[in-house]
């Protein structure tokens, strides 16, 4: 059994290149991108809208029957998805969500709903689709404003272009991540993903801010400080993880083995956020990582060439004294020499009188 040491140090990222920390995460993180541009193409959207988004028609049935039961007796309908549902009275059976209807269909729907299950149902519930639309609007312009005021936080807390952009980078990586497997299970965005998906931006910020503020700001070698933040990122997240799947095993997985009715909304925030968290395991500690360490390494290679240059160039003040003592010494050899000529100038003046004397 590994203890917690010998566990950290199998997965020390200091082992590994530059190259191959962030080159991994961005391969993945541009896969996720072309399985969202994929979806779009394809259905006009880069994840499935739930009826939150799209508008339709809700209607619980207290049946026994399976889904694929369900599917073939409802064939010519929009049958987007079947869950199960429990009522506190003590009802249950299915739930069937169906997209966009026209009224004829809806009047087929009733008639097709009493033909097989009698008064076993409940009146169908209409979502409108313009409700759902501007819901959807509102949704976006909530993650990207979330999104915009943690870059411009990031960016003031720090207050450097490289290492804000590490940050930044990991958390759009997870959104990205956790929005293609959303893609690839067949998961609905709904308010409770949209949801999750806020949250995650939370989540990932957390432990990136905390390599960075340990890189940055803390004291000793860079790859001591990379594995002291390791461990405690790991820690923080580790502990995140098993509550949200301790959330997902009660909402969804608990249900198969008992009475205890599935919670839906929960099972799919729990989903979204394991699957953000699981990538930001990869995008903190390789990604950003690996981003930190070229960027303190450029940094002090930058630093040493500006003292090389400092130590082979003289320093300004020793030449502005140069200057000085220069220009005094000229002044002084000046006045020295015209002092010299003037007394020179008199001793033969005075020379050439006595010799005048002399001579008479």
């Amino acid at each position: 059994m590994l203890n917690a040491g010998e566990i950290f140090e199998r997965i020390d990222v200091t082992k590994y290149s530059l190259k191959k920390l962030v080159l991994v995460p961005l391969l993945i993180l541009l896969l996720a991108l072309a399985v969202l541009g994929y979806s779009q193409f394809s259905t006009g959207s880069p994840v499935k809208l739930s009826m939150d988004f799209t508008g339709g028609t809700v209607v619980k049935v207290q049946t026994a029957e399976e889904e694929h039961a369900l599917k073939a007796i409802f064939a010519d309908f929009p049958l987007k998805s079947v869950r199960d549902f429990s009522e506190p009275s003590g009802a249950t059976g299915k739930m069937l969500i169906f997209g966009p209807m026209s009224k004829a269909e809806k009047e087929r729907l009733n008639e097709t709903l009493y033909e097989h299950f009698g008064d076993a149902y409940e009146i169908p519930r209409d979502i409108s689709g313009v409700v759902g639309k501007r819901y959807l609007e509102q949704a976006i312009t909530a993650v990207l404003v979330a999104f915009l005021m943690m870059a411009i936080v990031v960016l003031f807390v720090f207050k450097t272009p490289v290492p804000s952009f590490a940050v930044v980078l990991s958390a759009f990586s997870d959104i990205v991540i956790a929005t293609a497997c959303m893609n690839i299970v067949g998961m609905e965005l709904s308010l409770g993903t949209i949801a999750a998906l806020l949250m995650l931006i939370g989540y990932s910020v957390d432990s990136d801010i905390l390599l960075t503020t340990k890189i940055l700001r803390g004291r000793g070698e860079l790859n001591e400080k990379v594995r002291s933040a390791m461990k405690t990122g790991l820690t923080m997240t580790a502990t995140t993880i098993a509550a949200v799947f301790a959330m997902f095993f009660v909402a969804s997985v608990l249900p198969l083995a008992s009475s205890f009715p599935p919670i839906p909304m929960l099972r799919d925030i729990s989903a979204v956020l394991l699957f953000g968290l699981f990538a930001d395991l990869m995008n903190t500690w390789m990604l950003n990582a690996g981003i930190l360490r070229w960027y303190v390494a450029w940094k002090e290679r930058k630093s040493a060439e500006r003292l090389v240059k400092k130590a082979k160039k003289p320093t300004t003040f020793v030449t502005d004294a140069r200057k000085k003592m220069t220009r005094r010494e000229r002044k002084a050899a000046g006045t020295s020499t015209k002092t010299k000529s003037r007394k020179h100038n008199a001793g033969a003046g005075s020379g050439g009188a006595r010799g005048g004397k002399k001579r008479k």
